[in-house]
């Protein structure tokens, strides 16, 4: 069994892991989010915020540990239905392609301000043949399955 507060450095970690991996993407690759994408990752801020917070109060650990469980839950809704989107199942109209403009201008004022959208069949960049929010979807579902198991263990 392994202890509640290793899982919770272990959830810390990988939300650590994942929005650094996800802002190299984004700002050292130049490889836009879409829509959601960027909804993906509210989760992962709070589970960051609520980490660094507990690492300083560490008595509140019980409400810190299940706000993870709540946003961990999020976030496997939101990635599970993020993939959905990606595999065509179900048709998310939040993520529709951006009309290029005509004038060449105008084209460059918005590719210079970022406001085109990328879709999410673009955004969700493939590793291995996998999605990115497969990944997200994958590792979300095992740290549930992690922490309701060892929630029905007795600590020894």
């Amino acid at each position: 069994m392994i202890k509640k507060s290793h899982i919770f450095i272990i959830v810390f970690l990988f939300s650590l892991t994942a929005m650094s991996f996800a802002f190299i993407l984004q700002y050292a690759y130049g490889h836009n989010p879409c829509k959601l994408c960027v909804y993906q990752r509210i989760p992962y801020y709070l589970i960051l915020v609520l980490g660094i917070f507990y690492f300083f109060i560490k008595k509140y650990f019980k409400f810190v540990y299940l706000s993870f469980i709540v946003l961990i839950f999020f976030e496997l809704a939101i990635s599970g239905y993020h993939s959905l989107t990606t595999f065509g199942v179900i048709e998310y109209t939040g993520c529709e392609a951006a009309s290029l403009p005509t004038d060449i201008n105008k084209l460059k004022e918005e590719l210079m301000s970022n406001s085109l959208i990328t879709t999410c069949s673009d955004a969700n960049l493939p590793y291995f043949g996998i999605p990115l929010s497969v990944y997200n979807f994958l590792f979300s579902i095992t740290f549930l399955i992690l922490i309701i198991f060892n929630a029905y263990k007795k600590e020894k």
